[in-house]
């Protein structure tokens, strides 16, 4: 009976060290919450109820700049796109990979589902 409680302690003991050890440091969606600010931005530049200057992406094409350059919150920049559509930020330009990305959110609770992302 002694024998068996010290190999389940080992057992736990190894579990709980794999997990530390072998689990991404980050978990993209534990700030989920923390996203609200970016969504309400990103939803109001959509609208045009946030002044979001337009920037010229290619001739006659013309795109709000937080699109592009992502928007900054708490040390971060946030970029995103509208699924469905045409997009200009650094994903759908093809300017870094997917595997450098880390997908914060997936918003279709409004007119248009747009996707969060930060990169690596």
């Amino acid at each position: 009976m002694v024998l068996m409680g010290g190999e389940l302690m080992l057992l736990f003991g190894v579990l709980i060290w794999a997990l530390f050890w072998l689990l991404p440091s980050g978990t993209p969606f534990a700030s989920r919450s923390n996203l609200a600010p970016v969504v309400e931005m990103v939803r109001g530049s959509l609208s045009g109820t946030i002044n979001d200057p337009l920037i010229d992406v290619q001739p006659g094409i013309s795109v709000p700049a937080s699109n592009v350059r992502g928007l900054s919150l708490g040390g971060s920049t946030y970029y995103y796109y509208v699924e469905g559509r045409t997009n200009f930020d650094p994903l759908s330009r093809g300017a870094i990979m997917r595997d450098s990305v880390e997908i914060m959110l997936r918003d279709s609770s409004g007119p248009v589902s747009i996707v969060i992302y930060r990169v690596r």
